[in-house]
């Protein structure tokens, strides 16, 4: 059964074939290179992920969540613009290592979308699946995909200076990486007080 979910603007919904060409072009852009780990350029390593994300889906017990985000038509019958993915990994009741990520089109960066669909994983991973913490990991120098994390309630520890340049080293990377994290009684606080 196919999976979807709506905010005010998005759509998120299970991968497709035939998004692959356009979420592989988002990847390979110079723009987004940054921010994203090495081996996640590569198009043969983004197509085989894809490919076995829409195999997932089909699970009658899903442990990962990657959803293709869409931007909501004004105009009834047209295609919806696909502008990114984004995802939650590891997924059991009462996990710690429940993990969520995005990447988008850099034309549709500093609209507030990838903050918008963050707070969906969120509710997948917390009320869906009553997962018990979620993290969010991104690199040191990407101040971009920490702000979302900081706005959807996430935190970290400060000056993990050596630990958080570990991080980036499991990672294959020579840079040092962040961790937030947010548990289900945070975002439960933070959900009821707007309500």
């Amino acid at each position: 059964m196919s999976f979807q979910i709506e905010t005010k603007r998005l759509i998120l919904r299970d991968v497709q074939m035939d998004d692959m060409p356009v979420l592989l072009a988002q990847a390979a852009e110079p723009e987004g290179r940054s921010g994203i780990l090495s081996y996640q350029a590569d198009e043969t390593y983004n197509r085989n992920y894809f490919i076995k994300a829409i195999a997932e889906a089909k699970f009658p017990k899903r442990e990962n969540y990657t959803l293709s985000v869409t931007l909501k038509s004004e105009t009834p019958g047209t295609r919806h613009t696909l502008i990114g993915n984004c995802m939650i990994h590891n997924i059991e009741p009462e996990s710690i290592e429940t993990s969520i990520g995005w990447h988008y089109g850099s034309r549709y960066w500093g609209n507030g979308y990838a903050t918008e669909a963050a707070r969906e994983l969120l509710y997948i991973g917390f009320k869906l699946n009553k997962v018990s913490e979620i993290f969010a990991d991104s690199f040191a120098d990407n101040p971009s995909s920490i702000r979302v994390m900081e706005k959807i309630g996430m935190t970290t520890r400060p000056n993990l200076g050596l630990l958080n340049q570990i991080r980036g080293w499991s990672y294959g990377e020579n840079r040092p990486s962040v961790r937030y994290i947010i548990s289900r009684n945070q975002w439960l606080a933070k959900t009821e007080r707007k309500q």
